[in-house]
């Protein structure tokens, strides 16, 4: 099972795309490219909101952009650690 090992400290393979914040919640999008298909993952605070799954990163890449976009219309703003 792939997971995140805590806030700052990732798998190898893993990476944040993005992060958002809204009130005291935060939203954070992980990408694990490490293996096909590929996962991305949505956690808000410590929860898993969602997980989608794509045969190719560029299409992983392509729907969290999507997301975050939609996010920010709702009034998520960037987080200052947004990586």
């Amino acid at each position: 099972m792939r997971h995140v090992v805590s806030t700052n400290t990732l798998q190898p393979g893993v990476r944040v795309l993005w992060s958002l914040r809204r009130r005291r919640s935060d939203v954070r999008c992980v990408l694990y490219a490490d293996a096909t298909p590929v996962e991305v993952k949505v956690l808000q605070d410590r929860d898993l909101v969602l997980t989608e799954v794509f045969q190719e990163e560029w299409l992983a890449l392509n729907w969290a952009r999507v997301y975050a976009d939609r996010l920010k219309q709702q009034g998520w703003f960037e987080s200052p650690t947004n990586p």
